[in-house]
C-alpha cells in the first residue's frame, strides 16, 4: 500500500475520531454518574487523533514514499477504523437523542459499562502505540540521513538568499545536541544561528545581505528573554560572509526599552509608529485597504467599482494611525456570512456613534455579532453571557488553549464553544483543528474588552477568579498520587515516555497546574476563595508538586508559592500563610530530587523532612509503609534553604547580583555558574578560563561580571547573555581576588605576583599597579564610599590604598598568619579581616587601630562578609562551619552547619535576607541568617584528631587536634577532663613521659610544649625547629625528649633545663617519626626520604640506614602528598601545578 492510500485511510480515521470526541463532549454535559469514564475515553480518542494527524502529515509530505514502516500500517488502520465505527454506533443516539430533547428528557444514559470502557481504552492505546512506534521508526530513519536530505523549512528562504551553508551548520547542531530546544536561550542562539553564520565560507564571493524579521517581540512570555534576545542580536555583526539586517517590531514596553538601552553603543535605528507623520501612515493604510478590497471583490464576485474611492477614504480616516483597525475591518467584512456590501455600509453608518479609535475598531463588530434582531432580550443577555464566559476567558489566559482544552477546563461543550467562536474570526485566530490553540489576533482586543464599558466589558478580576476556580476544580478531580502509574518510586523523569505524561496530564490539567496561582493573584479573592485554596493544598499539595515535577516545571513552584504567599498576606490569612511558607521550605530542600524522580516527594522528601514540618504532619499518611523505622531528623527547618549542585569541583567564590535575582559561583572546574534565586535553577555556565577561578564579582549596576583565575587573567562577562566581553592580561601569577569600585569605574585585582592592579572595566585598560606587599595578595575590596582600597596578603598585613592616586595610606598589622579575606561594613569605617591564624579582626580604617579580635574558629578563617545593615558578620572556615557574629560586641550569635568540607566563601544578599556559601564539597548553599542555629561552646567543639597517646598507667588519654588544642580524656568514662590551649597551629603529635606527669605536644607552629598532665598547666615551650614538628618521644628514663621535624632534623632536649642538647641531621626529607630503643641507647627515625635510620645517642652518630622501601612511584606520590598536606595544614599552602 503506497503512502497516498495510507494517508487516505488515516484521514478517514481522523474524521471519525473527531466525531467521537464531539459525542463524548455531549455526554459530559448530560450524564453525571459516568463523567470520569467519558473524560477518560475522550482523552484517549483525542490522543489517538493527534498521533494520526502527525502520521497523516508525514504520509502526505515529500517523505511519504520514504516511510516504509508507516506505509505498511493498512491492516492496523483498517482494524482501528472498524473498532471506532462500532464505538460510534454505540454512542450516537441520532434521532433518539433529538426526540428525548424534544420531550424534555435532558439526561440520557451513558451506554458503556466501566469494563467496556476499559477494553476500548486498552485497544485504542494499542493502536496509538503501534502508529506512534511506526512513525518514530521512520522519523529516526529520516534523521539518520539528515545531512543529505533534511528540509529545514523556514530556513529555505535564507538558503536561497545565498547562505545555503547554514543548512549544514544547523544540521550539525541538531545532530550533536538533539535536546537543544530545552537549553538556555543563549545556547540556542549560539548553536542554531550564530555559529552556523560564523562558520560560513563564501569562497571569495562578496558578502550576501539577508534580512531577519522578528515580529511582536514584546509578546515573549518572560521579560528577561526580551532583554536577552536584544542583547544577543549585536553578536550577529561578527558574521563576515553575511551582512544580516534585523527588522524587529514590538510595542514600546519597558523590557524593550531596557533591552535597547543595554546595546546603546551599537548601531541601530529606532522608529516609533506614533511618531511617523500621519500622511505617511495614511498613505500606507490606503494602499493596504485598496489591496485587500481588490481581493475581496475577486473572491466574492463583486462589481469592480465597489467600494469606491470615497468609501476607501472614510475607512482610511477611521483607521489612521492604527493598522490593526484597518485589518480588523477587512477581516470583519471578508469573513462575514453576510453580503460584504451590506456589512460595509452598516459599519460606516455606525461610525458616528464611537469616539475612541478602539471603539471605532471593535464596537461596530461586536454590536453586529451580539445584537441578533431575531432574539428576545433574555436570549440577547444569554448570548452576551456566553461571550463573556468564553471570549472573556480566552483573552485572560496566560497562554492560549485549544477548543477541546477549553471545553474540559470550563465544563462547556466543545461544539458550543466552537459555534460561539465561529462569529469572531475577525478578532480571533480559530484553527480548524480543535486541538490547536485559539489566539487573539491583536492585544488591543484584550485591552479593549477589559476597559469599563456599558455592555461588552469583561470584569477582569471576576473572570480571573472564575478561571482560578476552574483550575482548582480540574486539579481536584484529576490529580492523584502516581498519576502516571510509574513502575517504581525511584523512576527518573528522563525515563518516562513523554506520551505517557501527556496522556495523564492533558493540556487543560497542565494549564491548571501551572497557572492557577497566576489567576488567583489577579482576582480579588475573598475569604471563601482563600478557604478553597487552603482545602486544596491540604489535600493535593504533594499531588500538585508531583505533576509539576513530571512536567519539568518544579523550578517554577518556588516563585508560584511566593506569589501565593504575598496574595494571602494581603488578605490577612495567617494560617494559610504559614502553610505556604512551610511548603516553600519543603520545595527548596527537595527541588533537585523531585526534578529527577518525581515520586520521591512521597518517599525521601517526606521521610527526611523535619518532624514538626507542616507538610510532613499534613501528609503523614503518605510516608512509605515499607519503612520499618524512620530516621532521626531535625525538629524544625534549619537555616539552610537550598543546595545548588552542578560544579564538578570545589567552589571558591560566591557573590550576589545587585538586584538579588542571580547568584554567581566560581569553581576549580574552570567555570562560573549563574543561578536563578527565585527558582534555584542554573541559568548559565560561563566557560573560557583555562584554570581554576578564584574569585567572581558583579559590577554595581549588575551589567558586568568579573572573574579572576589561576590562568593569570581577569575576564569580564555580560551576565545577561553569558558573553565574554574582554580579557585583562598583565599579572604574572594567578589572580586571587577581584572587586569593583562602588561607582563601577574601576576594577581591582589581587594576585600571587604580590601586586594589586586597577583596570578600566569598560575598555580593559590598566590604570595603575599597586606594589608593596611582600607575599601573595589574597583579597581586595573597596570601601563603600570608594575612597579606600584594602588588600590582604600572605605577608600577614592589610594595606589601605587611595585608589585614585595609588598611594599607600596605612598598613594594618596584627595577624600572625596569612590574611585571606576582607570586608568593609556598609555604614561605618569598620574593616573585618579573616586570617589563617584562626581569628577575625576588626579595624578602624580612619585611625588604623585594631578594635576587636574575634576568635573561636579554632582553625583557619577563609572568608568574611558583613550584612548590608552592618549588624552581622559572617565568617567561613576550614572547620566546615559558618559563624555569625555581632560585630559590636564580638559575641558569637549562632553557627550554620551543613557543608561537608571547608567553606571557602560567604556573601550576603543585597537585602540581607540570604547568605550564600561556597565549599570544598562542590556545593553552593543558601541560608536564612535569621534562623538561629545552636550557640557553640569552645569546649563542646572537637575537630579532627591527628595524634593520640595513653598515659603509662592507662588512666589518661591525650589527643592532639587540628584546632590547635590538646585534650585529656578519661578513657574509662569517655569524659573530657581538660583542654590545653597555647599552640598557634595544629597539633601533630602527643606523648606522655614515662612517669605520666608530663605531656609533650608537637605542632605545626614549629614548637614543642610540655604540660602538667594533671593540672594542664604549661611547663615549658621548646623552640628551635624551622618547620612543623611531626613527632615527639620521651627517652625511657624521662630525661630527654626527641622531636622530629619537616626541617629534616631531629632535636634532643634536656627536660630538666629545657635546653637543646644536640641536632641530628642526615635525612634528605621531612622526618615523620621518632622513637627510643627500650634501653635508651639508640634512636630510630623514619623519613619521607624512604629510609629508617638508627642513631647512637651517646655520640649522635649514624649507626645504620635501612633502605627497604623501594616502590619509588608510591614513595614519590607519598612525598608530594605529604608536602602538600603539610603545606596546607600548617598554613603554608600554595596552589601549584
Amino acid at each position: 500500500m503506497d503512502g497516498l492510500s495510507s494517508a487516505a485511510s488515516v484521514i478517514a480515521v481522523i474524521q471519525l475520531t473527531g466525531s467521537l470526541v464531539k459525542l463524548c463532549g455531549g455526554y459530559i454535559q448530560e450524564v453525571q454518574d459516568a463523567r470520569d469514564e467519558v473524560f477518560t475515553l475522550q482523552r484517549v480518542i483525542a490522543d489517538l487523533r493527534g498521533t494520526l494527524q502527525d502520521l497523516q502529515k508525514f504520509l502526505e509530505s515529500n517523505y511519504g514514499k520514504a516511510l516504509p514502516t508507516s506505509s505498511r500500517l493498512v491492516s492496523n488502520i483498517t482494524e482501528c477504523l472498524s473498532d471506532l465505527q462500532a464505538l460510534e454506533a454505540r454512542l450516537d443516539l441520532g434521532k433518539g437523542k433529538k426526540l428525548m430533547r424534544k420531550l424534555g428528557l435532558r439526561a440520557f444514559k451513558w451506554p458503556l459499562k466501566r469494563t467496556e470502557v476499559e477494553g476500548v481504552v486498552q485497544n485504542l492505546e494499542r493502536y496509538k502505540s503501534s502508529f506512534l512506534l511506526s512513525l518514530q521508526v521512520d522519523q529516526t530513519s529520516l534523521m539518520v540521513g539528515l545531512a543529505q536530505d533534511i528540509d529545514l523549512g523556514q530556513l529555505d528562504g535564507a538558503m536561497e538568499a545565498g547562505i545555503s551553508g547554514m543548512r549544514f551548520g544547523v544540521q550539525e547542531a541538531l545532530r550533536h545536541d538533539p535536546d537543544i530546544a530545552s537549553k538556555s536561550l543563549r545556547e540556542q542562539f549560539e548553536k542554531l544561528l550564530l555559529q552556523p553564520l560564523l562558520n560560513l565560507n563564501q569562497l571569495g564571493r562578496q558578502p550576501q545581505i539577508a534580512v531577519m524579521v522578528i515580529d511582536a517581540l514584546d509578546e515573549c512570555e518572560r521579560d528577561e528573554d526580551v532583554r536577552n534576545i536584544i542583547r544577543l542580536l549585536p553578536l550577529l555583526q561578527n558574521a563576515k560572509t553575511v551582512h544580516l539586517r534585523i527588522f524587529l517590531t514590538s510595542r514600546p514596553e519597558l523590557p524593550i526599552s531596557l533591552g535597547f538601552s543595554d546595546i546603546a553603543d551599537h548601531d541601530y535605528q529606532h522608529v516609533a509608529l506614533h511618531e511617523v507623520p500621519e500622511e505617511v501612515t495614511e498613505h500606507d493604510i490606503r494602499l493596504f485597504l485598496q489591496d485587500r478590497f481588490t481581493k475581496i471583490k475577486h473572491d466574492r464576485n463583486i462589481s469592480p467599482d465597489w467600494p469606491g474611492d470615497d468609501v476607501i477614504e472614510k475607512l482610511v480616516a477611521m483607521s489612521v494611525p492604527l493598522f490593526i483597525s484597518a485589518a480588523t475591518v477587512c477581516r470583519h467584512i471578508e469573513k462575514s456570512k453576510c453580503e460584504p456590501k451590506l456589512r460595509l455600509a452598516e459599519l460606516i453608518m455606525d461610525q458616528a456613534k464611537y469616539v475612541s479609535r478602539m471603539d471605532k475598531t471593535y464596537l461596530p463588530i461586536l454590536t453586529r455579532l451580539l445584537d441578533d434582531q431575531e432574539s428576545d432580550e433574555l436570549e440577547q443577555q444569554q448570548l452576551l453571557q456566553e461571550f463573556q464566559g468564553i471570549v472573556g476567558v480566552i483573552i485572560l489566559l496566560a497562554v492560549p488553549l485549544s477548543i477541546n482544552a477549553l471545553s474540559l477546563l470550563l465544563g462547556i461543550g466543545a461544539d458550543q464553544i466552537s459555534n460561539r467562536l465561529d462569529s469572531f474570526r475577525s478578532v480571533l485566530s480559530i484553527p480548524d483543528d480543535r486541538d490547536q490553540p485559539v489566539r487573539i489576533l491583536h492585544l488591543s482586543f484584550r485591552d479593549f474588552l477589559v476597559q469599563p464599558r456599558p455592555k461588552f466589558t469583561v470584569d477582569e478580576p471576576r473572570k480571573h477568579k472564575d478561571i482560578a476556580k476552574s483550575c482548582l476544580k480540574t486539579m481536584r478531580s484529576r490529580l492523584q498520587k502516581d498519576i502516571c502509574n510509574l513502575a517504581s518510586p525511584g523512576t527518573h523523569r528522563a525515563d518516562i515516555d513523554p506520551q505517557d505524561i501527556r496522556q495523564h496530564l492533558p493540556p487543560e490539567l497542565q494549564y491548571s497546574c501551572r497557572y492557577w496561582i497566576y489567576h488567583f493573584e489577579h482576582s480579588q479573592a475573598f475569604h471563601s476563595e482563600i478557604e478553597e485554596v487552603r482545602l486544596f493544598l491540604q489535600k493535593h499539595f504533594l499531588h500538585w508538586v508531583e505533576a509539576m515535577s513530571l512536567l519539568g516545571l518544579i523550578s517554577e513552584v518556588v516563585g508560584m508559592l511566593d506569589l501565593l504567599h504575598t496574595t494571602i498576606l494581603d488578605n490577612n490569612d495567617s494560617a494559610l500563610a504559614v502553610f505556604v511558607h512551610d511548603a516553600k521550605r519543603f520545595i527548596l530542600k527537595n527541588r533537585h530530587i523531585a526534578d529527577k524522580a518525581p515520586l520521591q516527594i512521597y518517599c525521601a522528601s517526606l521521610v527526611f523532612a523535619p518532624r514538626m514540618a507542616i507538610i510532613r504532619r499534613e501528609f503523614n499518611t503518605e510516608l512509605p509503609i515499607w519503612l520499618c523505622q524512620l530516621p532521626q531528623v531535625e525538629e524544625t527547618w534549619s537555616a539552610e534553604l537550598q543546595n545548588f549542585e552542578g560544579h564538578s569541583d570545589l567552589v571558591w567564590s560566591v557573590t550576589f547580583a545587585p538586584d538579588g535575582q542571580l547568584l554567581a559561583s566560581s569553581s576549580d572546574d574552570q567555570t562560573v555558574r549563574l543561578w536563578d534565586l527565585s527558582t534555584g535553577s542554573l541559568q548559565q555556565t560561563l566557560e573560557g578560563h583555562s584554570d581554576l577561578i578564584w574569585s567572581v564579582m558583579f559590577s554595581p549596576d549588575g551589567r558586568l561580571l568579573a572573574s579572576g583565575s589561576y590562568d593569570k587573567t581577569v575576564r569580564i562577562w555580560d551576565p545577561t547573555t553569558g558573553t565574554m566581553l574582554r580579557t585583562l592580561r598583565g599579572h604574572f601569577h594567578s589572580i586571587t581576588s577581584v572587586a569593583f569600585s562602588p561607582d563601577g569605574l574601576l576594577l581591582a585585582s589581587g594576585s600571587y605576583d604580590k601586586t594589586v592592579r586597577l583596570w578600566d572595566p569598560t575598555t580593559g585598560a590598566l590604570q595603575r599597579t599597586l606594589k608593596g606587599h611582600l607575599d601573595y595578595v589574597n583579597s581586595v575590596t573597596f570601601s563603600p564610599n570608594g575612597r579606600l582600597l584594602a588588600s590582604g596578603s600572605d605577608d600577614q598585613s592589610v594595606r589601605l590604598w587611595d585608589p585614585t592616586t595609588g598611594t599607600l595610606q596605612r598598613t594594618l598589622e596584627g595577624h600572625t598568619h596569612s590574611v585571606q579575606s576582607l570586608a568593609f561594613s556598609s555604614d561605618s569605617p569598620l574593616l573585618a579581616s579573616g586570617s589563617y591564624d584562626g581569628t577575625v579582626r576588626l579595624w578602624d580604617t580612619i585611625t588604623g587601630d585594631p578594635l576587636k579580635i574575634i576568635g573561636n574558629h579554632l582553625t583557619w578563617v577563609r572568608s568574611v562578609a558583613f550584612s548590608p545593615n552592618g549588624r552581622l558578620l559572617a565568617s567561613g572556615s576550614y572547620d566546615k562551619k559558618i559563624r555569625l557574629w555581632d560585630p559590636t560586641t564580638g559575641d558569637l550569635e549562632h553557627t550554620l552547619e551543613g557543608h561537608l568540607d571547608w567553606v571557602w566563601s560567604v556573601a550576603f544578599s543585597p537585602d540581607g535576607r540570604l547568605l550564600a556559601s561556597g565549599s570544598n564539597d562542590r556545593t553552593v548553599r543558601l541560608w536564612d541568617p535569621t534562623i538561629r542555629g545552636p550557640k557553640e561552646s569552645r569546649d563542646d567543639y572537637v575537630d579532627e584528631v591527628w595524634s593520640v597517646a595513653f598515659s603509662p598507667n592507662g588512666q589518661l588519654l591525650a589527643s592532639g587536634h587540628y584546632d590547635k588544642t590538646v585534650r585529656i580524656w578519661d578513657p574509662t568514662t569517655g569524659a573530657m577532663l581538660r583542654t590545653l590551649r597555647g599552640h598557634l597551629r595544629s597539633i601533630t603529635s602527643v606523648a606522655f613521659s614515662p612517669n605520666g606527669l608530663l605531656l609533650a605536644s608537637g605542632s605545626c607552629d614549629q614548637t614543642v610544649r610540655l604540660w602538667d598532665s594533671i593540672t594542664g598547666a604549661l611547663q615549658q615551650t621548646l623552640e628551635g625547629h624551622s618547620y612543623p614538628v611531626n613527632s615527639v618521644a620521651f627517652s625511657p628514663n624521662g630525661r630527654l625528649l626527641a622531636s622530629a621535624s619537616r626541617d629534616l632534623t631531629v632535636r634532643l632536649w634536656d627536660l630538666k633545663t629545657g635546653s637543646l642538647q644536640y641536632i641530628i641531621e642526615g635525612h634528605l626529607d621531612s622526618v615523620k617519626s621518632v622513637t627510643f630503643s627500650p634501653d635508651g641507647r639508640l634512636l630510630a627515625t623514619g623519613s619521607n626520604d624512604q629510609t629508617v635510620r638508627l642513631w647512637d645517642l651517646s655520640t649522635g652518630t649514624l649507626q645504620q640506614t635501612f633502605e627497604g622501601h623501594s616502590d619509588t612511584n608510591s614513595a614519590a606520590l607519598g612525598y608530594y602528598e605529604m608536602r602538600l598536606t603539610a603545606d596546607l595544614e600548617c598554613g603554608r599552602g600554595r596552589h601549584s601545578s
